[in-house]
């Protein structure tokens, strides 16, 4: 996979992978990347990735580090080489990887971010709706709609200009924060959205960094 500012974890440390994450694979030597699914591991042992038809990959079964694995979660890329230990055509197509013993990481990010949870509301073309603020960064934050009552037809899309009203910690007054939209994420019929401020303001990033600085050390269980 190359070395481009990336970090080697070792096999003990976590993933940071999911059941349900997209997997991008790829057979070593060839440029050609598929879509896969994760649906199942075993700690140490194996991963379980649905696949599409890969031509050629059975051929590599058995053949260590024949497989490259790319995945993103948490706005950092991983990486890792496999083994294709086993696999399976009916009834659905899936792969069995040997579990990895190095992942490599790339963090994504050019901010920092810290968790929060902070009432806002979110105008998008015309129409306001409420929620919070999940995580906020210099360059933008995480916004989790309120669906507590009946669903809104949200009708968000990648590359949406959208206006926060939200006050900050610390202060009293409420502002508004404009924004673009840069990916939408759905899981138990709730929706949030991956932001990044557009122009923010001097006196924005002040108060995003003084917030950051009283919380981003804390030790939260």
């Amino acid at each position: 996979m190359g070395k481009t500012g990336d970090q080697a974890i070792n096999q003990k440390e976590q993933l940071g992978i999911t059941v349900g994450i997209n997997l991008r694979i790829q057979l070593r030597g060839s440029k050609d990347t598929w879509n896969g699914n994760l649906v199942g591991m075993a700690a140490d042992r194996y991963l379980i990735a649905e696949v599409p038809a890969i031509p050629g990959l059975w051929v590599k079964l058995h053949q260590t580090n024949n497989i490259i694995v790319r995945y993103l979660r948490g706005g950092k890329a991983y990486g890792f080489y496999s083994t294709l230990i086993a696999a399976m055509n009916e009834p659905v197509r899936l792969a069995f990887l040997a579990y990895p013993e190095k992942i490599e990481t790339v963090n994504l990010r050019k901010f920092q971010r810290v968790p929060c949870l902070i009432p806002a509301a979110v105008s998008m073309n015309g129409v306001s709706h409420q929620g919070a603020f999940t995580d906020m960064s210099e360059g933008g934050c995480s916004f989790l709609f309120d669906q507590s009552g009946a669903a809104p037809d949200l009708g968000v899309q990648i590359a949406d200009e959208i206006v926060f009203s939200v006050c900050l910690i610390g202060s009293s007054k409420e502002r508004e924060i404009r924004a673009i939209v840069r990916n939408v994420r759905t899981a138990d019929k709730r929706t949030s959205i991956g932001t990044q401020f557009h122009e923010p303001g001097d006196d924005l990033l002040e108060s995003i960094r003084s917030y950051m600085g009283k919380v981003g050390n804390l030790d939260v269980p």
